[in-house]
């Protein structure tokens, strides 16, 4: 005998209109593992924003407002990248869901788990030519991890058990599981609501019930993967490849043998035994000329496995590798171009393999030795990369053993080789630099500012795309005044403070900067400083656009104001600009040059303005985080036309390095 299934139900809103109770039951789905989400206003998206409020009341989640839908996005972008959890950004129907696919797109070659939530017209309204009403199931197809509709009239409610897989709150807990899976990413919810989307008035003996429909935030305890410390530990430290030899394995590519029995830790009995036969059956690393190229959001593992390897790091600024105290080398782009002769580019020939940790995207020094015909170059790829083109001649690997067997051990002198030639290119740049503003009567450069920012804030720091990042790559010494102080090896936590450089490497566009330092900033609870263009923050304006009901972010926006596109000039077009007749089209196509008075934009938006005209204003401006709260605008001007006469200079110099 059998018996049909009742829905199973944990609370009772069957009184209200059902454009709420669906919004109610993705909220539940979403609270499982989210604690931000950012809603722009819509009238079809309503039901969304009524369920978030009482969510938000219950302290299931925290809710952004903002006006403008792609800095909506880019703000939960930032939340999340922070964060490395889900977050979600809520629009209405038509152009508005449109104005998410930049930020969709970045998240997608980050891999950043932002969810896209976009209220639809229902069905029959499709084709009718109804207002605001597009077809907006797949529109974010290649550029998403999954995607679900939940039509309402369709989407079951009230579950069958805990576990029935098509409850809708169901369905949208398995979908921010996809997003934060081995292969991270965005993912779309698309939901159809039908009139009525203003909540009902509940009767008196409803409204007890009403406040029990919220769930807590959970999010998972993280589990050791790959590439993590803790794997690193299990797999290579603990003997699984290289054994237990010490911290320093570049020894035994000139013959060091392991450490004497007196000499090891004692009291680990049978482990120690076991360790041994480990290292004794376990493969040997070959010495070989290896470095490790370390772009954005690369791998820690990677970067402790070079170290216990002895090989170089060349480390972009978002890699989280390039801190002074990790060995990173100082002025790598400038040994990697060096003239042919010199001995930083004989060093650099002498490069037999490359590790590629993250995603390099920065210099094309860095690509030409990748594609080396001379170099053997793999991917450290532990999850999967929506960017990684697997056509590609270079090889993936997905676990660290693997990694230390293609790298090797480095040979003696090979890391102190190229610490001792970054330092010698580290006092060329700064040579140049200083020779730049002796030039300029004093008048700052924008590669200066970027230099002095990166070396100087204490809060966790975005970079600008374009020419910003690029600056801070070639000439900052992250952690020089902590090295300069208290020489010797030191923890970068205990330095500073927790900081970290954030990029969006995905695909590099100047959109939405301002917008993600805000979201940082939110997720963070700190104050954060954002370094970019001109043209960057003026792409970005309406992240300055904060409702009066709204928590305004902590952000220090620092403006290198150059009036204009300076990356073009350092590019082919640079050379185009200085043929005769050339120098006009350029400026205007590329260079497209502005006036706009960042002062009065700053006024109307209701911030707080700094000018700095020197190195020493500027500090003052970043300096006092503690007197500061909401959003400040430092203006830095500098002469962009100086800047190719300078890489020039540079270049010359590096004949003797």
């Amino acid at each position: 005998m059998t018996t049909s299934r009742r829905p199973f139900r944990e609370f009772d809103d069957s009184y209200d209109v059902e454009s709420l109770r669906l919004a109610r039951r993705v909220i539940r789905g979403l609270t499982m593992s989210m604690r931000h989400i950012v809603l722009a206003p819509g009238s079809r998206s309503a039901p969304m924003a009524y369920a978030l409020r009482e969510a938000e009341e219950l302290g299931a989640i925290t809710v952004h407002v903002r006006i403008d839908e792609r800095s909506a996005a880019f703000t939960a972008l930032g939340i999340a990248l922070a964060t490395k959890s889900p977050a979600g950004v809520v629009t209405t129907s038509g152009t508005a869901a449109g104005n998410l696919l930049p930020a969709m797109m970045e998240a997608d070659l980050s891999g950043v788990p932002l969810v896209a939530i976009t209220a639809d017209r229902p069905e029959e309204l499709h084709g009718t030519g109804a207002n605001q009403t597009a077809w907006q199931q797949g529109m974010f197809a290649g550029r998403v991890r999954d995607e679900i509709h939940l039509e309402q009239g369709e989407a079951r409610l009230e579950p069958e058990s805990r576990d029935d897989m098509l409850a809708a709150e169901t369905q949208v807990g398995l979908l921010l599981r996809v997003a934060t899976g081995s292969s991270p990413g965005p993912v779309h919810l698309n939901i159809g609501f039908r009139d009525p989307l203003v909540p009902s008035e509940p009767a008196a003996a409803h409204q007890p019930g009403a406040q029990r429909w919220a769930r807590t935030p959970f999010v998972p305890r993280r589990v050791s993967g790959a590439g993590s410390p803790e794997q690193l530990r299990a797999e290579i430290i603990g003997g699984e490849i290289l054994g237990d030899r010490g911290a320093d394995l570049s020894a035994s590519a000139s013959g060091a043998g392991e450490p004497a029995a007196a000499d090891r830790p004692q009291g680990e009995g049978d482990a120690q035994a076991r360790d041994q036969a480990r290292a004794e059956s376990a493969p040997q690393l070959t010495p070989r000329r290896t470095v490790f190229v370390m772009g954005a959001e690369a791998p820690a593992g990677a970067r402790e496995l070079a170290r216990r390897l002895g090989h170089p790091l060349l480390a972009e600024p978002s890699s989280d590798a390039r801190w002074s105290d990790l060995g990173a080398i100082q002025g790598y782009r400038l040994i990697l171009q060096a003239p042919e002769g010199s001995p930083a580019s004989e060093l650099a020939g002498s490069i037999e393999r490359v590790v590629v940790a993250g995603r390099p995207t920065l210099t094309r020094p860095v690509q030409q030795l990748i594609n080396r015909a001379d170099v053997e170059a793999v991917q450290y790829a532990p999850g999967g990369e929506a960017w990684f083109d697997h056509r590609l001649a270079r090889r993936r690997l997905a676990d660290l053993p693997s990694i230390a067997l293609f790298a090797g051990v480095a040979p003696a002198g090979w890391q102190d080789a190229w610490t001792e030639r970054g330092l010698a290119a580290q006092r060329l740049i700064d040579a140049a630099l200083t020779e730049q503003e002796t030039l300029a009567q004093g008048e700052l450069s924008s590669v200066r500012v970027a230099q002095f920012v990166a070396e100087t804030v204490k809060t966790p720091l975005l970079l600008g795309s374009s020419s910003v990042i690029r600056d801070v790559d070639l000439a900052a010494v992250l952690n020089r005044s902590v090295l300069e102080s208290e020489p010797g090896p030191r923890s970068r936590a205990a330095d500073d403070g927790g900081r970290r450089v954030y990029a969006m490497r995905g695909l590099a566009g100047i959109d939405g900067n301002l917008s993600a330092a805000s979201g940082i900033a939110l997720a963070r609870n700190t104050r954060v400083t954002a370094l970019v263009g001109d043209l960057t923050f003026l792409h970005d304006v309406n992240a300055l656009l904060v409702p009066a009901t709204e928590r305004e972010p902590d952000l220090d926006i620092v403006v290198v104001n150059d009036s204009g596109g300076a990356i073009f000039d350092q590019l082919e077009h640079g050379a185009v600009g200085r043929r005769e007749g050339q120098a006009e089209t350029v400026e205007r196509f590329f260079g497209t040059p502005q006036t706009v008075d960042i002062e009065a934009l700053a006024d109307a938006y209701g911030h707080e303005y700094h000018f700095a005209d020197d190195l020493e204003t500027l500090g003052e401006g970043l300096s006092g985080l503690g007197d500061r709260i909401g959003i400040r605008i430092i203006e830095v001007r500098t002469d962009r036309t100086v800047l190719r006469d300078f890489h020039a200079r540079l270049r010359a110099a590096a004949e003797h390095l």
